[in-house]
């Protein structure tokens, strides 16, 4: 992981500069503009150019905040689990609670597919349309309600 986000931080700084090439030379096209006798005639070029630099300048702020956000990331994970990949797997048919089961399908860290022990149980997918019906994920109540409908028959 730490690679991929190291490579993000390269791909956004790269980016950043690639955004202040095009600012500096529309900033240069502009000022030739300026010198220019028909300068009111060439407002519109004027107007682009500009428009083009406000646009690239909000766009390198949000890149230079999102590198900051993953750096900050990288010095708070450094020494876990999370950035060295060490996550464990788990083995979803060790698991013998029901509601341990639950917890971890409502939470997505199991997913609910067709490999999922209680994908055809009735009784646990009820238990997940209480759930998103009171999260209000009206739209995965249906797909469980569609499931179930299935399985029934």
């Amino acid at each position: 992981m730490i690679s991929h986000i190291q490579k993000t931080i390269a791909d956004l700084k790269a980016r950043i500069k690639q955004n202040v090439q095009v600012i500096n030379n529309n900033q240069e096209c502009i000022k030739s503009l300026i010198r220019q006798s028909d300068f009111e005639e060439k407002s519109e070029q004027f107007s682009a150019y500009n428009n083009q630099n406000k646009s690239l300048l909000t766009q390198n702020n949000d890149l230079i905040n999102v590198q900051l956000t993953l750096m900050n990331f990288l010095d708070k994970y450094k020494d876990t689990a999370i950035l060295r990949e060490e996550i464990q797997v788990i083995d979803i048919y060790s698991i013998t609670d029901i509601q341990e089961m639950f917890t971890l399908t409502i939470k997505g860290i199991i997913a609910f597919d067709n490999k999922h022990p209680y994908f055809n149980d009735s009784a646990f997918i009820d238990k997940l349309i209480i759930y998103y019906e009171s999260v209000e994920d009206y739209e995965r109540c249906q797909e469980l309600i569609s499931l179930k409908e299935r399985i029934l028959s």
